[in-house]
Order: structure tokens, then C-alpha cells, then sequence
């Protein structure tokens, strides 16, 4: 693959669902690689558009392009800049060639997994940590499921590296992407490398965008710490928990799986964490269970949720919620010695507060 024709992949990729002018991907291309050129950069796209790799649109005086997924070989161009942007990421780090190595060999043999994706690398390789997000097939296999987490959890002791993943299904990744809310998986898409299977993940988003969901990519992370007051109020109202006295503001609306993480984060208001119940029990088809679990684990902050949810548990309890104490129970233990400060929610004043937002009779 030519270099320019890579580059251009690579950042229509990382900007998926954010149409670009050819002068908006020479300055990312200036930005990631430290130098790009107009002229070339200019050329190269049209050739791409040539052999119907990307589209492109006038509107007013910008050429707007776009990858063409119409085109059957896109996919594996794109597979094939994953794959380089693997490689070269390897090159840096001999030390963990062995550790990429492994992940291959242990769980090739998982039919379960469709990708995975290695989540802000070079961000999370400095701390020493590393991120994964497994994407799942549709089918349901809990044996599988528990070979996969032990077999994270020994490549965690042997390399002596932080290892934090998450495991999403079809519908549950398909559900993320589609909502307006920000949440990680929508953050994913502007700094990941697929390790695995990067065919199948890119056609996972090219189904996505058959289906006509309008994939938007959040380009930077947001810090948990520093949700505003207001964006916390704004979202705590959508999601049915409006603070007696509190004015709400219109701000920018964030998945609940966030919204919970930030409040436990901040620790600056404790009364807030009786929000939490309330808004868990209140949607109970949006929450994605696995992905809050990895947010706060990612935090420290695993025993706080556990208490938490042994409070909804005994007020409303669902299979789902029994389900994921028994899967932090082993985590939850282990960090008894560590965790500071763990608040318990009076059960009493949390049936008071859930019948009086209707959540129970």
C-alpha cells in the first residue's frame, strides 16, 4: 500500500461518520504524521477515487471525501492499515510482541469473538496499561465467556501489565453506536487498533452503516472528573432523577453508563449517589451493565457500584443485576484491602427515595 493511500485510510477511518475536505485530512495527516503535502495529499485522493475506494462531493467550494463502502475491497484496505498500524505500534514495544503473540494463540479458538480492538494505545502503553474491547457473535456462551476473562486475567499476571477489557455483543456495540449520547464506544473509532480479526470488525461498521445508523465519532475522550455541575444535572433529569431545588440547563448529554462512573468519580456530593439506583432501576433497558462495570473498574472504584447495586438488588431485583454481583464478587474481594472511604446507602431512605420518584409502590 502507497504511503499516502495509507494515510488517507487511516484517518477517514479514525474519523468515520465525519466526511472530511481534502485540506481537513492534509492538516490531520500534518497532525499524526508530522508532515504533509497539499499537492500530493490532493492527488492521492483522486486516484483512491478513481479505483472507488472513497467518494467525493462538492459542497460550495470543499471536496468532501468519504470512504466508499459500496466497494468490496475496501474492507480489506482498511483491514490491511490496521494491520500496519499494528506493526509499527509492535516495533516500538518489543517487549510486549510475545504478550500480542499469546492473546492469538489463547483465543483464536474462541468462536465467540467476531474482533478486537486495542483502545487508545500509545496513550495507555506510557502507563504501562492496556485497553482491549472484544466484540462478540450474537450467541451466548457463559462457558466461553469465563475462559476468555481467565485467560486475560493470566496474561495480567504473567506480564506483569495492567489489563483492562471489554466485552460487548453485536447488539450491544450496535446500540452504543446508534445512541446521541457520548459514551466510550463512540471515542473508540479516532484511536484504536484492531489486533484481530480487523476484517470483521469493519464489516461490523459497514452492516452499521447499511442499517442507516448515523455513526459520529467522538474525537476526544471525555475526562469523567470534570463533568460540569450542569451537565450532571441536565443528564441525572433525562435519565428521571430531577434534584429537588436544582435549576436544569440545557448541557451535553452523556450515556447513563457515564453519567454513573463521573458521580462516583467526583465524590463531591454524596447525597448524589442515592441518584444512582433510582436512574439504574429507571432504565433498565438502556444501562449496558458490562460497560459500567469496565468504567469503574478502570477507576477503582468496583466496590462502590457493588454496594450499590446490593441496594437495588434487595429493592427491585432483576436477573441482570444478580448476574453482574456475581461476576464482580471475586474483584469486589480482592479490593477490600485498597478501597477507601466505601459508602453504604441506608436501604430504609432508598425505598423512601424510590417511591417517591415511582419507581416502586
Amino acid at each position: 500500500m502507497k504511503e499516502n493511500m495509507y494515510k488517507i485510510l487511516d484517518i477517514l477511518a479514525r474519523e468515520i461518520g465525519n466526511p472530511m475536505s481534502i485540506n481537513e485530512i492534509k492538516n490531520k495527516i500534518e497532525c499524526i504524521y508530522g508532515s504533509a503535502d497539499y499537492k500530493n495529499i490532493h492527488m492521492s485522493i483522486h486516484e483512491m477515487e478513481k479505483s472507488n475506494l472513497i467518494t467525493i462531493e462538492k459542497i460550495g467550494k470543499s471536496s468532501i471525501a468519504s470512504p466508499n463502502f459500496d466497494n468490496p475491497l475496501l474492507i480489506d484496505n482498511l483491514a490491511q492499515v490496521e494491520l500496519i498500524n499494528k506493526v509499527q505500534f509492535l516495533e516500538k514495544r518489543k517487549d510486549w510482541q510475545i504478550l500480542f503473540l499469546q492473546i492469538n494463540s489463547y483465543l483464536r479458538e474462541f468462536s465467540i469473538i467476531r474482533s478486537i480492538l486495542i483502545i487508545n494505545p500509545e496513550t495507555n502503553a506510557k502507563l504501562n496499561r492496556i485497553e482491549f474491547l472484544i466484540l462478540l457473535r450474537k450467541e451466548e456462551n457463559k462457558e466461553e465467556f469465563k475462559d476468555i476473562r481467565s485467560n486475560m486475567e493470566l496474561l495480567q499476571r504473567v506480564h506483569n501489565i495492567r489489563i483492562d477489557y471489554l466485552m460487548l455483543d453485536e447488539t450491544s456495540f450496535e446500540n452504543l453506536m446508534r445512541y446521541e449520547d457520548a459514551n466510550p464506544i463512540k471515542e473508540v473509532m479516532s484511536d484504536k487498533i484492531a489486533i484481530f480479526y480487523p476484517q470483521a470488525f469493519w464489516l461490523m461498521i459497514k452492516n452499521l452503516l447499511d442499517k442507516g445508523i448515523r455513526i459520529k465519532v467522538e474525537e476526544e475522550s471525555i475526562s469523567l472528573a470534570k463533568i460540569s455541575e450542569q451537565d450532571i444535572v441536565f443528564n441525572l433529569a433525562r435519565f428521571g432523577y430531577k434534584e429537588m431545588g436544582t435549576k436544569i440547563t440545557q448541557g451535553k448529554a452523556i450515556g447513563i453508563e457515564y453519567l454513573v462512573t463521573s458521580i462516583l468519580v467526583k465524590k463531591d456530593n454524596v447525597r448524589r449517589l442515592e441518584a444512582i439506583p433510582i436512574i439504574l432501576a429507571k432504565n433498565k433497558e438502556k444501562i449496558n451493565y458490562s460497560l459500567l462495570v469496565f468504567l469503574v473498574t478502570k477507576f477503582k472504584m468496583i466496590r462502590q457500584l457493588y454496594n450499590i447495586l446490593k441496594v437495588l438488588d434487595e429493592i427491585t431485583p432483576t436477573e441482570e443485576v444478580k448476574q453482574i454481583m456475581r461476576e464482580i464478587t471475586g474483584a469486589v474481594k480482592q479490593k477490600v484491602k485498597t478501597d477507601q472511604q466505601v459508602i453504604e446507602l441506608s436501604l430504609k431512605d432508598m425505598e423512601k427515595k424510590m417511591r417517591l420518584y415511582d419507581v416502586i409502590e
